[in-house]
């Protein structure tokens, strides 16, 4: 035994060794090939924008001392800076030191930030081994270390969410900070005040995560030792988690005021789930030693094989270890019932993220079992083997029974690792084997789903080329407000716009593959000088989710609320949208053409619409809230058009509103039915052939209008696995009986339903059990495909089923002649709907509208956080804006109000009416008043402390 003030020293090194070893092992072939740490999807689309974003901000702020803007209009149509970015950079102490780098190194920081947080995780679970334990063996410690850092959690996350990796370094510390506070003998509170204090800081979603752990021990903990009887203890407790629980409230209480107001605050718990599927609990024993490539319910597992023995060597000897042991139980329920995941999760889907939590005390577990070797009975490798078939034959389902799956390195990894734990009881060089195996079982867990990630072909990783390149082109959008570029582009002299605020809609810059690009790209744009209405974080603005809930809007999702607008045009245009930056794959809205001359923008055509509303206006009409929810969707856009809809003063209608020219076209389900206006549907696909759908009756008077699929009453009922199987054979069957039957082809005499249906089964062995998945709805119009997407309770992020959806079928098209509408849906199964036919028009009327909307213009003038300008109102009158509303708008001259489901209104009075709208973050002033109140009680307790600590010295 050696002293432990020399316990670094000994442990230090051989961990950084393995470290670099394990870590270079993985990482430099990136490096060697170029190629970004940056995902596709939410690396790119969200977290390398924030970053970017970030360090302007902290640039600007240390040579100008001024913050950043509380509300800010390049987010999405506009929204709180501090509520969007405190769940990426605001509080990530790892983000800070961009302030101190150029843009051009803002990719490099971003990679080796990762690192750094790997190397750092590490060291807090050391910091913990030294804490519980008493051991200082520095190679058992190390080998605890991999197990705790390598697992499927930072498989995943490592790529997706950098700031994931932070949670692995807070966990260790606050826990131990925890034990230290409950300590009788030695009590320490300032590294609980601390850690709790970052835990808040830190982020807002792991914080409540981390509670929930954090209180698990503290109770476990007290009860065991039964320190709960100790008053002392608990005044300590208490008054430490005030003070760090106030400490923080600058940026989390702004932060959960946000939560609570926004699109996610809708959320169904736990999906709506009471057991999973069954084809989770059979895999569930595999996924915690196998790295699943879409971990279901994010049940990531990939834990080292040595991690799961050590549970078993806990759980046999529990009246030993009673505090891990009732841990591994609890965590064992909270795996088996979606509530459990729910409840960690925030109360939202069945997120199982919380298990970076549970690595905790498995590598602990590894590292009082590599200490007590000496223990391991006979027994104990029974149940190790018992286990390990458990485990193999779980992973034999997961991969459907296909012994060509690759499977076979973590058999090997599991029989070797048996083995060298064997050999380590009477052979000191069996506990170094032992550590390679474990870095071994590392390496394996971070590359099991990354194997083709330097395959150019098939990454989803970009190079560090291509990302600083995609960074730098985000400078060529234009300024919808300045004109000067746009007007020097066309040859033109610069012509000066109305105070108000245009937007763009930017189409994604990664081209339209799913298979690279599963999130959008466009918050690149942020850092441009456009005003992109789409926006995709894990904030968004739920008063607006609203307004798009009620339009029935397609794409839309509690992380993208405006999606691409389902390209409507008479939405875009009320929003405020005047270029439409699109893809050569994709199209605009009716009324944006294309420049004069044609201008072209990082491969997106320009095109632009005279007919676009202004950020204020004062709109002709006013529906109640009444009758604009009892309204078909289309019918509800065209509200828009030219009324407001409130219920803050009286409903003015008249038969001359642009809502008055929607209109119903004809349809009918077959050719022998009559025309009507609406068609219910009961189908039961049997066969991916079978197609339902509508015709549309010919019809001169839809000539410019937009037509839109209303779908309502969708509801659908998954077919069994059975049902499932007869489906796809039905299938197989009808293309080979169609195959055949072409006479230029050779006859296939290797058919065999019943062959085909075995292997059918077997290959979707893992879908046994309640279907979860969603499904997609595809339709067709004049060759424009419309695509939706009925997300499933399995979806996490995105779970968000809707009954009513409504589907832009572009522009009439060959109107006098019967036109065909197939549907088709991708799952089988049961579906019931009603479907109609609506036309808005796009021409004439929905110009002449527009442009009494533009004579209605309200000049602003739009500053730091502040709104103001003049308009001349009369009684009941409103003045309409397109600024998403918050509570954080507030005036001392006007009455602010929510119009048109989610956008600031202002209710004005005869005369002359000065407007001046102020913004403030919702709770942002209260956060920095508790957080100075956690200062001062902070400072007061140290004086204390110190008071005390010289008391007690003079006194001895």
């Amino acid at each position: 035994m050696i002293n432990r003030k020399n316990w670094w020293k000994s442990n230090l090194p051989t961990y950084l060794i393995m470290f670099l070893i394990v870590v270079g092992t993985i990482l430099l072939p990136y490096w060697f090939t170029d190629t970004s740490l940056i995902w596709q999807a939410d690396g790119l689309s969200q977290h390398l924008p924030a970053l970017i974003h970030w360090q302007k901000d902290l640039h600007h702020l240390l040579a100008t001392g001024d913050w950043p803007s509380q509300w800010n209009f390049q987010i999405g149509l506009g929204s709180d800076y501090y509520q969007t970015f405190a769940y990426y950079t605001l509080g990530d102490i790892f983000s800070y030191g961009a302030a101190f780098i150029s843009s051009k190194h803002v990719v490099s920081y971003y990679s080796i930030m990762i690192v750094v947080r790997l190397f750092c995780a590490g060291l807090a679970f050391l910091v913990a081994v030294r804490h519980f334990t008493k051991y200082w063996h520095p190679v058992i410690n190390t080998i605890g270390s991999l197990v705790y850092l390598f697992s499927g959690y930072l498989a995943l996350s490592m790529f997706s969410h950098p700031y994931f990796i932070n949670p692995l370094i807070i966990f260790p510390l606050l826990i131990v900070a925890i034990d230290n506070l409950i300590d009788v003998q030695q009590p320490k509170w300032l590294p609980a005040v601390l850690m709790i204090s970052w835990t808040l800081w830190n982020n807002y979603y792991f914080a409540f995560m981390m509670a929930i752990g954090a209180t698990i021990f503290f109770i476990l903990r007290i009860s065991l030792n039964h320190s709960w009887r100790n008053g002392k203890m608990w005044l300590r407790a208490l008054s430490s988690t005030v003070v760090g629980f106030l400490l923080p409230m600058l940026i989390f209480l702004p932060s959960i005021i946000g939560t609570l107001d926004s699109a996610r605050s809708q959320y169904r718990f736990a999906n709506g789930l009471i057991l999973y599927p069954l084809s989770y609990y059979l895999s569930l024993p595999g996924n915690l030693i196998s790295n699943a490539q879409s971990p279901n319910f994010w049940l990531t597992g990939g834990f080292s094989v040595i991690g799961i023995i050590a549970i078993l060597y806990i759980l046999r000897r529990y009246k030993t270890y009673p505090l891990l042991s009732w841990v591994f139980g609890m965590a064992g329920l909270f795996l088996l019932f979606p509530a459990g995941a729910a409840l960690m999760n925030g109360g939202s889907s069945p997120s199982n993220r919380w298990i970076f939590m549970l690595g905790l005390p498995l590598a602990l577990s590894v590292v009082l079992l590599l200490n007590h070797l000496t223990e391991l009975r006979k027994q104990d490798f029974y149940w190790m083997t018992g286990v390990g078939v458990i485990i193999f034959i779980s992973m034999l389902f997961t991969n459907n029974f296909d012994l060509h799956a690759n499977f076979a390195n973590m058999l090997f990894i599991g029989v070797l690792t048996i083995f060298c734990l064997y050999w380590a009881i009477s052979h000191k060089v069996g506990l170094y084997a032992l550590l390679g195996v474990v870095a071994l079982n590392a390496i394996l867990i971070m590359q099991q789903n990354h194997m083709t990630d330097l395959n150019p072909e098939k990454s989803a990783l970009l190079s560090n080329k291509n990302v600083q390149k995609l960074v730098d082109q985000q400078a060529n959008y234009f300024d919808e407000n300045i004109d000067a570029d746009l007007a020097k582009a066309r040859g033109e002299a610069n012509t000066p716009v109305p105070s108000t605020l245009y937007r763009s809609y930017i189409d994604t810059q990664l081209g339209s593959d799913s298979e690279i690009d599963p999130a959008p790209a466009t918050n690149l744009a942020l850092n441009s000088h456009a005003h992109n209405a789409e926006s995709y974080w894990s904030y968004q603005n739920g008063a607006v989710n609203q307004l798009m809930k009620r339009l029935a809007l397609p794409q839309t999702n509690n992380n993208d609320i405006t999606s691409n607008l389902d390209r409507r045009n008479v939405l875009s245009n009320v929003l405020g949208i005047k270029y439409w930056y699109a893809n050569p794959q994709s199209g605009s809205p009716a009324s944006y053409q294309k420049l004069t001359p044609p201008i072209t923008i990082n491969r997106q055509t320009v095109t632009q619409s005279d007919s676009v509303y202004p950020l204020a206006y004062l709109p002709k009409y006013v529906v109640s809230e009444k009758t604009f929810n009892h309204a078909d969707t289309t019918n509800r856009e065209a509200f828009l058009a030219d009324s407001v809809v409130t219920d803050a003063v009286h409903e003015h209608t008249s038969k001359q509103q642009f809502e008055r020219t929607v209109t119903t076209t004809s349809i009918r389900s077959n050719l022998q039915e009559r025309y009507t206006d609406k068609v219910h549907f009961n189908y039961t696909p049997s066969r991916e052939s079978d197609e339902q759908g509508i015709y549309l009756k010919p019809n001169t008077t839809l000539d410019n209008h937009e037509l839109h699929l209303e779908i309502t009453n969708l509801h659908f009922k998954p077919a069994n696995f059975n049902q499932r199987a007869k489906y796809a054979t039905n299938s197989y069957r009808d293309a080979k009986i169609e195959q055949n039957n072409n006479p230029r082809n050779p006859l296939d005499y290797r058919s065999n339903d019943r062959a085909f249906n075995w292997n059918w089964r077997r290959k979707h062995l893992d879908t046994i059990g309640k279907n979860v998945s969603g499904y997609t709805f595809t339709t067709s119009y004049a060759g424009n495909n419309q695509t939706f997407v009925q997300t499933g309770q399995k979806n996490l992020s995105f779970y968000n089923p809707k009954q009513n959806i409504t589907l832009n079928l572009g522009t009439a098209t060959d109107v006098k002649n019967t036109a065909y509408l197939p549907f088709t849906f991708s799952q089988p199964g049961q579906y019931t709907f009603d479907v109609k036919v609506k036309a808005i028009p796009t021409g004439q009327p929905f110009k002449k509208v527009s442009q009494q909307a533009q004579k209605q213009a309200v000049p602003l003038n739009i500053q730091k956080d502040q709104i103001s300008g003049q308009v001349t109102g009369s009684k009941n009158q409103i003045l309409a804006t397109t600024i998403p509303y918050s509570k954080g708008w507030h005036s001392a001259n006007n009455q602010v109000i929510k119009i048109n489901e989610g956008f600031v209104g202002i209710k004005l009075h005869t005369g002359k009416n000065d407007i001046l709208l102020n913004y403030q973050t919702p709770g942002l002033k209260l956060g920095q008043y508790l957080s100075l109140l956690g200062l001062v009680l902070l400072l007061i307790f140290g004086v204390v402390t110190l008071i005390n600590k010289k008391a007690i010295s003079h006194a001895d």
